[in-house]
């Protein structure tokens, strides 16, 4: 189009993008400083005081959705997965941030802070859009923003029934005992006939987290069997993250009960490795998408099933000749310390022929890539010491970078003296 000057006026650039990246810096702003409030109120003594290692979790899995999320929007703003990450990371961070001024004395006295039963009331709505965003429609809607087919629509809604009833029930239902100062209780918690129907929502809450969850594995499952090449690496790196998690949150569910001993050290590892399971997931994704190292994740894989392996077939050695040593020892030494000095040595020299082996078998089964390379390689030099033909050699070198690097194009340049 020509102006009235008789000249074509420059394309102005669109504002949109500009106001997407200000917005997610602002939210991503939001998180970090809600978060800073959370940890700066947390108590640091008493019965409510949480201790490191639940601090630093839960950090985690607050910084990784907002950061990654954030980097998302500002990327591919038309993706929802950034804004479903960055939302859910705020969504725990204004949980936290609240949750900690509630209980802060800043009087001397715990719950005195105007209006500390209204926070505490965001603090108990705001920490359930993390779990829906980040535990159901992130993976449903991973890695394309999309769902994996139109029949995939009722799993959708059941997380947004889920989110309504469970956010009805937390604003209209007492606190959990414990969570709050005892002066601190929810101005709009109902009783008698509204009180039992409040419980029925909860209900519901969960018997629709226990139904998502398989109807997830299989939305993933049934996304990776459509799947090939780059869509199928980055099911990988979430699917990896999500077998250190699930297991994780099972554990950590089924000993919930136990406070004390043996079984309430494993149920507080398994809650931590959850949550900062529910912090890499995003880091993951984030890999995935934006496609940094994407095929890495096979080389991570066969690393992490090959010295899992050899640990626990380790560990079973190593008790075994702990025993072995002590029945046969402890007769002459009456003590078990040579006992455990021999175990030692044992395990030390079955660990690097036990690893080359073992990795060997995991890689031929889960790095395919990685193996097949490493024959191609192997043949090529094999052939390449005996090849005297100028041809048949440039046809062997790029038979073999084909085969190990998988490149576009092949270009072979030769110097002849």
């Amino acid at each position: 189009m020509i102006g009235p000057s008789g000249r074509v006026p420059s394309p102005q650039r669109s504002s949109r993008p500009r106001r997407t990246a200000i917005a997610a810096v602002g939210l991503w702003v939001a998180g970090i400083v809600s978060l800073a409030i959370g940890l700066l109120t947390v108590p640091s003594s008493g019965p409510n005081a949480p201790n490191l290692a639940t601090l630093v979790s839960a950090g985690f899995a607050v910084v990784s959705p907002v950061t990654v999320g954030a980097i998302l929007v500002i990327r591919l703003p038309r993706n929802p997965i950034g804004w479903l990450l960055l939302l859910s990371g705020l969504s725990l961070s204004l949980s936290l941030g609240t949750g900690g001024l509630v209980g802060y004395p800043f009087d001397g006295d715990p719950g005195s802070l105007p209006g500390a039963p209204w926070m505490a009331l965001i603090a108990q709505v705001t920490y359930l859009p993390f779990v829906v965003g980040l535990g159901l429609y992130v993976p449903l809607l991973y890695p394309s923003g999309r769902l994996p087919s139109p029949r995939w629509r009722p799993v959708a809604l059941l997380g947004l029934i889920a989110l309504t009833c469970g956010t009805i029930k937390n604003l209209l239902a007492p606190f959990p005992a414990g969570t709050y100062p005892p002066t601190v209780a929810n101005p709009l918690a109902v009783s008698g006939t509204a009180a039992d129907l409040v419980s029925t929502l909860d209900a519901v809450t969960n018997l629709i987290g226990v139904i998502a969850l398989p109807l997830i594995a299989a939305s993933l499952v049934a996304r990776y069997r459509h799947a090939a090449g780059i869509e199928r690496q980055q099911l990988k790196w979430l699917a990896y993250v999500a077998a250190i998690v699930v297991p994780a949150l099972v554990v950590g569910i089924v000993l919930s009960t136990e406070t004390s001993g043996v079984l309430g050290a494993i149920s507080t590892i398994a809650w931590l490795i959850g949550l900062f399971g529910f912090g890499l997931m995003p880091v993951a994704i984030g890999i995935a998408i934006l496609r940094y190292r994407l095929y890495d994740i096979d080389r991570l894989i066969s690393r992490t099933i090959g010295y899992g392996t050899v640990t626990g077939v380790l560990v079973v050695v190593f008790a075994g000749a702990i025993l072995t040593f002590q029945a046969v020892l402890a007769p002459l030494t009456g003590g078990n310390t040579l006992a455990v000095t021999a175990s030692t040595l044992v395990v030390a020299a079955l660990f690097q022929p036990l690893r080359r082996r073992v990795q060997s078998g995991v890689d031929r089964r889960f790095n395919r890539t990685r193996y097949d390379a490493e024959r191609s390689v192997a043949a090529f030099a094999g052939r390449l010491r005996d090849e005297v033909d100028l041809g048949q050699l440039t046809a062997d070198i790029t038979r073999a970078v084909s085969q190990t690097v998988q490149p576009t194009t092949v270009t072979v340049w030769l110097r002849r003296s």
